[in-house]
């Protein structure tokens, strides 16, 4: 479960050697590792792209647009010192793009903004309007998705996958992208780094792993726990598992 690419996951699935399907972009993609296929994938169509970048034009914002699953380019107007640390740090391949339609004539996975976080703020509320879905990553990154994407329907999607009853799983994160999942899950953990509006949705709060660690080893058998569901932000990378394998 990631908001990431398919590109950039790809590192931690082939080290994890995860074969069940992966979701991304918060949901709006799914991915099957062992059958080497897109399982789902929903888009913004581009007339939405263009409500989108149109109400943008008015924030201080860089804006990063994902096309596809099969697409490891972000495409920008222009390369600005964020989106170069961006790049670096996701180690994403991207393109200048000046004409939108030459991309995007079938639409776009996301579109992620990047700014101030009071201008994040400002920007998404002037989006209420457009038929997407707006939500923060990180404090410094606004995400604008398909209606209805979120990482806790696509964590939905997953387990109805698996056959596991989301009563029976565990999501951990940090984020206010992590909240669906809280919202969906038997136990949602929050990391004591969290904002507080994250830590308020969830049912507990822990300061370290070995803290959850600890908490899981006494609490798994009467919950009858099976899936332990970790964000990108908690561990450095995305991970399913079982609570056995965090002893």
């Amino acid at each position: 479960m990631t908001d990431r690419s398919l590109f950039s996951a790809r590192p931690y699935i082939e080290a994890l050697r995860i074969e069940i399907p992966v979701v991304l972009y918060h949901g709006a993609g799914v991915f099957h590792p062992r059958e080497n296929r897109v399982l789902y994938e929903a888009r913004l169509p581009f007339s939405v792209v263009q409500q989108v970048l149109f109400v943008a034009e008015k924030f201080p914002v860089d804006v990063q647009v994902y096309r596809s699953l099969d697409d490891p380019h972000i495409y920008v107007r222009k390369v600005s010192p964020q989106i170069e640390e961006f790049v670096k740090k996701e180690r994403l391949p991207v393109k200048v793009i000046h004409d939108w339609t030459k991309v995007l004539d079938d639409g776009s996975l996301k579109l992620l903004f990047i700014g101030q976080a009071e201008v994040l703020l400002d920007l998404r509320e002037a989006l209420k309007g457009v038929t997407a879905t707006a939500v923060r990553s990180e404090r410094n990154y606004l995400e604008v998705l398909p209606p209805g994407i979120s990482k806790g329907a696509g964590l939905a999607w997953l387990c109805a996958w698996l056959g596991i009853p989301l009563e029976r799983v565990v999501a951990v994160g940090d984020q206010e992208s992590d909240v669906s999942m809280f919202e969906r899950v038997g136990l949602g953990v929050a990391m004591a780094h969290a904002p507080e509006p994250v830590r308020r949705k969830a049912h507990i709060t822990v300061a370290t792993i070995p803290e959850l660690r600890k908490f899981l080893g006494t609490q798994t058998a009467p919950m009858r726990l099976q899936v332990v569901l970790f964000g990108q932000h908690v561990m450095g990378q995305e991970i399913v598992t079982t609570p056995e394998a965090l002893g």
